[in-house]
């Protein structure tokens, strides 16, 4: 355990988690916050710590060597390296004891988390609709490299089994749905003491889930919640991280948001530090945001180098025809999930004002380029949701002027009220779910002999 000083001396620095940072995305999530970090003014007597994941040592020590020849180069020009630090962290989010580990290491290791990333994922697919993308690509590019249809994945892939002692016992688990919404569930619960603690400089903690532009509600079934029954669980759990993320301030959803805000329990928590102990009063809540990273080059869809890149020609050329979201590089992809780690509370709370003084709520904050590459973070239009949940046509000029997806149409008060029932249904499952699983995952800790097996 370190010695961070007394929470005056927190209030200069900021801790950040950035899951699945290996490449792709969460790489430049993380090069990205160093940059944006180094050059702002206001923060000139700040220190950054960056805490990333990887799924094993081996990756992670290369991650680092890779973040650290970046921060050299930013600081060739900016600032002293000093002010920033990498910590390269071990987790595999399809294994609930991985991430009941972890959990623990960052509530023993460190004072607070200003804000988490929950970046990390896996698209399940197989294979892919060959004549079918090609045949929407020539026809309809904008449309198909923005919505694809051409993805195929399998029907109900589940986790190995997550303990040693009750694994005859255990339910199963959805494998894209455990990597990309319920290990990340978790493991938001089990740091909340940590994210409690923040308040400086940035103000409350901060959940941060990257989801993706083609989430939809028309691929989720909240009976199927863990999507093992679809052929489409990537896009059945995007869409279920965007309903958790926009209903989370509802008061629908009071009770089981609560209860995921809580740290009730000492499975991965000590007070630590000398502090304290936190408690669950909601002025110390953290908030949580959603974003996208719009379209870009990573690894989640396993392409041939030739292949790869025509993908990316094909992006850019998408971009010139006027899409707001083929972002190409994680870098630009990048922007949104950035924007909303680092900026103040105040500038947050202006960006969503708008939508809430017109009934609405949160937004989704897509990472979008003009066709010359300018990067924004911008409003994105939710299936169910609109833009930032206000009924009727789009209120701010830029979403109105924005190429919509072909089909959508404006928000009902009905529609709105349905994806806020649907809401309330997710959060109830999730919470269910996570309470189930911490009791299995605390029998599994306890010696054989100490109890009779069985739930």
């Amino acid at each position: 355990m370190f010695n961070y000083g007394t929470d005056e001396d927190l209030q200069d620095k900021v801790y950040i988690l950035v899951t699945g940072a290996n490449s792709g995305l969460g790489f430049s999530i993380c090069c990205r916050l160093v940059d944006e970090f180094l050059n702002s003014p206001q923060r000139t007597n700040q220190s950054l710590t960056v805490i990333f994941t990887t799924r094993s040592p081996k990756k992670g020590n290369d991650t680092l060597q890779r973040l650290q020849d970046h921060l050299r180069k930013t600081s060739a020009t900016h600032s002293p390296t000093r002010r920033v630090t990498f910590v390269p962290e071990s987790v595999d989010l399809n294994n609930l004891v991985s991430v009941r580990a972890l959990s623990r290491r960052l509530n023993d290791e460190y004072p607070k988390l200003d804000a988490i990333m929950l970046n990390a994922g896996i698209g399940g697919w197989s294979t892919l609709n060959w004549p079918r993308a090609i045949w929407g690509v020539l026809t309809d590019l904008v449309h198909e490299v923005s919505w694809p249809s051409y993805k195929i994945a399998p029907a109900g892939m589940v986790t190995d089994y997550q303990t040693t002692t009750l694994a005859a016992q255990e339910p199963r688990l959805g494998s894209v749905f455990c990597a990309n919404v319920f290990g990340h569930y978790m493991l938001a619960h089990n740091v909340m003491p940590l994210l409690r603690r923040s308040g400086q400089p940035n103000g409350p903690g901060r959940v941060i889930w990257v989801s993706s532009l083609e989430a939809t509600v028309k691929m989720f079934d909240v009976d199927d919640i863990q999507g093992l029954r679809t052929t489409a669980p990537y896009e059945s759990s995007k869409a279920l991280t965007d309903v958790l993320a926009l209903t989370a301030d509802l008061p629908s959803t009071k009770p089981f948001v609560k209860s995921f805000y809580s740290v009730d329990d000492n499975r991965t928590y000590n007070s630590g530090f000398g502090r304290p102990r936190i408690t669950n009063d909601d002025n110390l809540a953290p908030n949580m945001y959603l974003s996208h990273p719009g379209i870009c080059g990573t690894g989640i869809i396993p392409l041939s180098w030739p292949l790869f890149y025509s993908m990316l020609a094909i992006c850019l050329f998408a971009r010139l025809l006027g899409s707001p979201w083929h972002t190409v590089s994680t870098y630009l992809g990048a922007c949104a999930p950035v924007w909303l780690a680092l900026s103040a509370q105040s500038v947050l709370d202006t960006a969503e004002s708008l939508y809430r003084q017109n009934g609405g709520g949160r937004a989704k904050w897509g990472s979008s380029t003009n066709w010359v590459g300018k990067d924004t973070p911008a409003s994105t239009e939710t299936d169910g949701w609109g833009y930032g949940g206000v009924v009727g046509p789009a209120i701010v000029d830029e979403d109105r002027l924005r190429r919509r997806k072909r089909g959508a149409v404006d928000l009902t008060a009905e529609d709105k009220e349905n994806f806020e029932e649907l809401g309330r249904k997710c959060w109830q499952k999730m919470e269910e779910l996570r309470i189930e699983w911490d009791k299995i995952l605390d029998l599994d800790e306890v010696s054989p002999d100490d109890f009779g097996l069985g739930f």
